[in-house]
């Protein structure tokens, strides 16, 4: 069967205008360039009146994403939304089939839904339609109305439009894919922001003195975390400590734990009491922490001369003693934690601090880490890790870090943890 010249002419431009399209669209790196490029470039190429372009939405269904030509020209997302279920009328055919289709005369198809036209006022004629797959996903569906010169469209022209689907789902699923690193990027950045201001907070150095000896460690379980810590030289013979932990994690957590240290950093002074500062720390908390947050919290006050400790603790976990690998926890009486009520019924532990005697204050990150099979350390593992001989706070935090390391047996960490340690030496 022979093919006129003008045929081969048409053919030939439409492959023209597919090589063009496919440079074209993949050069564009922006949502708001690209779609309107795949209908502009779409008339242009199958010399048409009108094009739309439908994505499949969170439901499944289609919805008109842009129009152009007719009397939606450059539309993007039109008043009201036009929504096509899966199966009814023509694109929602092809959703639903997965196949491409030309339809010579739309009023004589069953699947055509003239009611567009009368709203327009826009008059339909020939319908081509394909959808867009990636993958074996499904993108949307691109139609093309009205050949320009012709009363239909024929098969040369849905083999063309066949191939611009394909060259639109792959440039819409690169697009996707280039958006999803970009945002995964913005994330990652703003998390490293948000670790860098969370570690600005949590202290930069503990002190060195010759006869006392202070060692910490904090990991978040995400990104950032809600644990804090801070060792506070009040005057040459006092020392200030904290261990918290707010509720949750992530990026609320972590900045209710920055507004509790800012505020605690404000309450103590040189003589204030463990308990006092803990009632006046919970009043200026109280009321303005995020509903359902609180923060437990360990605090305590170190005298050096007598090497006194004074603890009082928030509902916080009990710390533990460990000398020559005698350990004991020490059972504090606490109260709620800070945030929940307005005023706080702290009470004090007083304990007496030896040679070579190492205080382990931690959050329940460490007794509440769990292994593959979900058993969790807890405090008797805690203490067994603590049962053997240490030089200095350093080598408690190391020994504490390998053994929860050890019975996680690779299993991700189930909360942060952060320890704190120290002793006279």
């Amino acid at each position: 069967m022979s093919v006129s010249p003008a045929s081969l002419e048409r053919q030939l431009n439409l492959y023209k205008g597919l090589v063009e399209v496919s440079s074209l669209i993949n050069a564009i790196t922006e949502s708001r360039e690209l779609l309107p490029a795949v209908l502009d470039v779409a008339r242009r190429v199958m010399e048409v009146e009108a094009a739309s372009l439908f994505m499949v939405n969170e439901h499944g269904e289609l919805e008109l994403t842009y129009a152009s030509g007719g009397v939606m020209a450059g539309t993007s997302a039109p008043e009201g939304r036009i929504i096509v279920p899966r199966g009814r009328g023509i694109a929602g055919w092809v959703l639903e089939h997965g196949e491409a289709l030309l339809v010579p005369d739309a009023y004589a198809d069953p699947r055509f839904f003239a009611d567009t036209d009368k709203k327009t006022g826009f008059r339909t004629r020939s319908i081509l339609c394909v959808p867009m797959k990636r993958k074996g996903k499904e993108i949307g569906v691109l139609q093309v109305l009205n050949p320009i010169g012709r009363d239909s469209f024929d098969e040369m022209d849905l083999e063309a439009f066949r191939a611009y689907g394909n060259l639109a789902a792959t440039a819409i699923d690169k697009l996707r894919t280039i958006e999803r690193q970009r945002e995964q990027q913005r994330v990652a950045q703003e998390f490293a922001f948000a670790r860098e201001i969370q570690a600005s907070f949590l202290p930069q150095s503990l002190p060195t003195l010759s006869h006392v000896n202070f060692a910490a460690t904090y990991r978040p379980a995400l990104n950032v975390g809600g644990d804090f810590y801070d060792v506070i030289e009040s005057g040459p013979d006092e020392i200030y400590f904290v261990v918290g932990d707010v509720s949750g994690k992530g990026m609320p957590a972590a900045l209710l734990m920055a507004q509790a240290l800012s505020i605690l950093r404000l309450i103590v002074k040189p003589g204030i009491s463990p308990v006092a500062a803990m009632a006046r720390w919970n009043a200026m908390l109280s009321g303005h922490t995020i509903r359902g947050m609180f923060i437990t919290a360990m605090l305590g006050r170190l005298v050096l001369s007598t090497r006194q400790v004074e603890l009082c603790s928030a509902g916080h976990c009990h710390p533990f003693t460990t000398l020559e690998g005698h350990v004991e926890e020490i059972k504090i009486a606490g109260s709620p934690p800070l945030g929940l009520l307005p005023e706080l019924p702290a009470r004090s532990h007083a304990l007496k601090l030896e040679p070579n005697q190492w205080l382990v204050l931690y959050t329940d990150g460490l007794v509440e880490s769990f292994d593959r099979d979900d058993v969790p350390l807890d405090s008797e593992g805690v203490q067994q890790l603590l049962s053997q001989k240490f030089a200095s706070a350093t080598d408690v935090i190391d020994g504490l870090n390998r053994g929860e390391l050890n019975h996680r047996q690779g299993a991700d960490p189930h909360d942060d943890l952060t320890i704190l340690v120290f002793g006279f030496q």
